[in-house]
């Protein structure tokens, strides 16, 4: 009877073997430009709520209110043109 190291090694080999026998799918690369995508858009949601919930927001003068939020529209905004740019490369 074979001890379990044996054992292990019998496996081992055999699925040395077969690594060579697997082949990979070709990858197109669209799922993953897919999903950078849905990234962008959702963290550009989140920024533009953001930006929403500091106009409704009452602890800050207008003058600070109007800077944090233009702020944020900024970043939203330049995320996406940074997506696009980076899209066209």
């Amino acid at each position: 009877m074979a001890g379990p190291h044996d054992e292990i090694n019998r496996i081992e080999r055999e699925l040395d073997k077969e690594v060579g026998k697997l082949k990979k799918p070709p990858s197109t690369g669209k799922t993953a430009k897919h999903q950078s995508l849905d990234a962008v858009v959702a963290t550009s949601g989140l920024l533009v709520v953001v930006a929403i919930a500091i106009v409704f927001g009452g602890r800050l003068n207008v003058t600070q209110r109007s800077a944090l939020t233009g702020g944020v529209l900024g970043v939203a905004a330049g995320l996406l043109v940074g997506y696009g740019i980076g899209r066209m490369r």
